[in-house]
């Protein structure tokens, strides 16, 4: 670092200036602009701590008073990360019964809080555990191990409880639910976890991915655990148009209990992949093509017309693919009745006859994921999840559908 002395006129002054700048690269000049501030507060933290030492002890070095209560004891070294840069053998006082504390840090601290919370803020804003040191090393300087990573992760277990308690608006108006299944470790082996995860629409048009938790499968039971607390937390459903899902029928029974009077939306996605379980590979093309006429109508009772012909042409030869469909025909031309202005019709009803939306959310999931074949414990999948939530939450945040705001 070269030192400018400003003691001339304005005009000596400015050349030193030019002199300086012209005489050192952009790279050089902010490494050393960098490591000289690391130095400055390198020595302003000593300074600070030889003068807490000072109050602590009630006197200055080498002083001698009566009343004695404790002794200074020489120093220690401490490397500490810093959102300067590392800290490298900071000299810390100490006293001879081990009692003074500084201010300057917490005990046994590596890393400044500051930095903590950027690698927390990294791991939230989609950086994997193992990147998030490379990200990080041109900005901090220093290298961060995959293990320490997790560790500083840890904090967010609070939010995670903080996130899984908050207080719900009752401002939705349509509700996506489905599950994702992932694997975790036990003490004997890995066994697969359901992801319950809820999306919802409010009347404001806002996306918002409400809820998760974690469960053992897709049954009743545990669908109603998660739906009973969504409700305890205030979402009540005064204001639910429709129930979107996937079909599973204890995610059904689940909502005959705690949603009873709100109307379901079978996936269309999930239904035609079902269909196409029983057709002939060279017959799937046209009869999927045909089937996917129905809920392209523009009423009910159109869409119940083409059901009807599609039905004729095609019972004969595959009886269990029309069965397939006319068992939940109602459920899957629900969103036909729900009451639109027309030129935000089309819009509207392609995103509430599927579960698209949240199968979205899953695929980032599961980008996240994949590196990680198999979870430590159920904590690392909450933080994980939350996580991705958060990010993409905050990403919808200013970004409201206002398509969802226009109905009759």
């Amino acid at each position: 670092m070269q030192y400018l002395v400003f003691d001339t006129n304005l005009t000596q002054r400015w050349r030193r200036v030019k002199e300086f700048v012209d005489s050192a690269t952009d790279a050089n000049f902010w490494v050393d602009i960098k490591r000289h501030t690391r130095s400055l507060l390198k020595d302003t933290m000593e300074l600070c701590m030889q003068e807490e030492m000072v109050e602590y002890t009630q006197r200055q070095k080498y002083q001698r008073t009566e009343n004695n209560l404790d002794y200074r004891n020489g120093y220690y070294y401490r490397n500490l990360d810093t959102e300067f840069g590392p800290m490298n053998q900071l000299k810390i006082p100490r006293s001879r019964l081990g009692l003074f504390r500084t201010k300057v840090f917490d005990l046994y601290q590596r890393r400044q809080a500051a930095v903590n919370q950027a690698i927390c803020n990294t791991f939230l804003a989609g950086v994997s555990t193992r990147d998030i040191s490379l990200t990080l090393k041109p900005l901090l300087e220093t290298t961060f191990s995959a293990s320490c990573v997790s560790r500083v992760t840890k904090c967010l277990d609070i939010k995670v409880k903080e996130f899984h308690k908050r207080t719900l608006l009752d401002e939705y108006q349509f509700l996506f639910l489905d599950g994702i299944t992932l694997k975790v470790k036990t003490s004997l082996h890995a066994i697969k976890k359901l992801v319950l995860v809820a999306y919802g629409i409010t009347i404001f048009g806002k996306k918002e991915l409400i809820s998760f938790r974690i469960a053992s499968s897709e049954s009743q039971n545990c669908w109603e655990a998660f739906l009973n607390d969504l409700y305890a937390r205030g979402f009540k459903g005064d204001n639910l148009k429709l129930v979107i899902t996937d079909g599973c029928k204890g995610l059904h029974a689940a909502l005959d209990i705690v949603y009873a009077y709100t109307k379901r939306q079978h996936c269309w996605v999930h239904k035609l992949r079902n269909v196409a379980k029983y057709l002939k590979k060279n017959d799937e093309k046209q009869v999927l093509a045909e089937a996917k006429e129905i809920y392209k109508a523009s009423t009910k009772r159109e869409a119940v017309r083409i059901f009807r012909r599609w039905k004729n042409r095609w019972h004969r030869k595959y009886p269990q693919t029309t069965n397939c469909i006319e068992k939940d025909l109602d459920e899957l031309l629900n969103f036909l009745e729900i009451p639109i202005k027309e030129q935000y019709r089309k819009l509207i009803r392609k995103r509430i006859r599927t579960t698209n939306v949240i199968e979205r959310a899953f695929r980032e999931v599961r980008r996240r994921t994949r590196p990680m074949s198999c979870f430590t414990n159920q904590d690392s999948v909450n933080r994980i999840i939350y996580a991705i939530l958060t990010r993409l939450n905050n990403k919808w945040k200013d970004k409201p559908l206002v398509e969802f705001t226009q109905f009759i």
